[in-house]
């Protein structure tokens, strides 16, 4: 396989040296070696999370990150609020439904998320136990305030979780001066390792909820294990702790308010350029996310044409889902993506909607995206 540019909203793309380091000779997972690596990594992620609360990690995807957070948090009958900002809020939804909850689901516009007021307004509703909510809705490419909601929800006195499947290590989260009881994350968004790994964050003093219908999702056990993987009960996915391990490294040496700032900048250059593109972003101005951008797709392009020129020119970008499926497109700038990513991405996207009959004025987005790189310093 060629070079080949991943910009889409996961999975992206893995430092070299990180896939070297997922390569090294398995360890037994119960040996002293690894368990001081497990350690490390489960201490480097309270930093990114902004807690001193547990972290658990375990083999499987953002959506064994949803389960286990939701069974862990959310009790048979409690009434729940669902703050829906687009197609992968369901997962919080259905969840929700499956321990027993009785589920409550606010839908916002598209391209729009939610403000303090409206959190307000659906909890003077009644006496909802728990809000669920997205940091970053990929589908829409849309951005919840979790700070300033779930402050308004603790005056409700309402648990908060928090999907953060595509904005942990992208985007600030500081779990415990905000207030979010439990946040979840995978391995293959902004945090730049491959897929297979869900991880949940507890605050500081939050006690998860103890579930006995599950096998899997033991959190006792599993609280356990992470004290110590000498304490085992579910055998860790090594080579890709290894892998988590060498990028949280990374992650910490950049600076987290570094890596916030240039995931920003990276946003800002990819809105200016296709907004200078005459494009029509789907996300409002004030809820759009900084680890993925969505675009509507120009009248008489076909997105089935609009993707595959873009990958014969070694670049994926991502389509609709859904009711946008077809309608838009979804550029993701997360992780390890750089200003020349964004760069390479944006004159490729010029170059195949001027061949499929849209009128462009070549340069005009690397032009606007340079400009904001230029003012960040980036």
């Amino acid at each position: 396989m060629g070079r080949f540019l991943l910009m889409i909203p996961g999975p992206s793309l893995v430092d070299p040296e990180t896939m070297l380091d997922m390569a090294k000779p398995t360890l037994s997972h119960v040996s002293a070696e690894f368990d001081s690596i497990h350690r490390e990594a489960l201490d480097m992620l309270r930093k990114v999370f902004g807690t001193s609360g547990n972290v658990v990690v375990i083999p499987g995807s953002g959506t064994a990150a949803i389960e286990l957070a939701v069974r862990t948090a959310v009790k048979p009958g409690e009434r729940v609020a669902v703050l829906k900002t687009g197609y992968f809020a369901d997962y919080l939804v259905d969840a929700a439904r499956r321990v027993g909850a009785e589920v409550t689901v606010v839908e916002a516009p598209i391209g729009r998320g939610f403000t303090e007021s409206d959190v307000e307004k659906v909890l003077d509703q009644g006496n909802f136990s728990t809000v669920l909510l997205q940091h970053v809705e990929t589908s829409v490419a849309v951005a919840n305030p979790v700070d300033r909601i779930a402050r308004k929800a603790k005056e409700f006195g309402a648990k908060v979780i928090v999907d953060g499947i595509a904005s942990i290590g992208g985007m600030e989260m500081n779990m415990d001066s905000w207030g979010v009881d439990v946040c979840l994350t995978g391995s293959q968004k902004a945090l730049a390792v491959p897929p297979g790994l869900a991880i949940v964050a507890y605050r500081d003093g939050f006690t998860p909820l103890t579930d006995n219908e599950t096998l899997y999702f033991n959190i006792t056990k599993l609280l356990k294990e992470m004290e110590s993987t000498r304490n085992y009960y579910i055998t860790p996915a090594v080579n890709l702790i290894y892998a988590l391990n060498s990028s949280l490294k990374r992650i910490l040496a950049e600076g987290l308010q570094q890596r916030y700032r240039r995931h920003e900048a990276l946003a800002k250059a990819v809105q200016r350029g296709l907004e200078a593109l005459g494009l029509r972003l789907v996300a409002e101005e004030g809820f759009r996310a900084n680890t993925v951008t969505a675009t509507y797709i120009p009248e008489g392009i076909e997105w089935s044409k609009l993707y595959s020129e873009m990958h014969s020119r070694g670049v994926e970008i991502a389509g609709g889902l859904g009711a946008l499926r077809g309608k838009i497109f979804r550029i993701g700038h997360m992780g390890e993506v750089s200003a020349n990513d964004v760069i390479a991405t944006l004159a490729a996207l010029e170059r195949v909607l001027a061949k499929l009959g849209y009128r462009v004025e070549f340069g005009a987005s690397v032009r606007a995206a340079q400009q904001v790189l230029d003012a960040y310093g980036v």
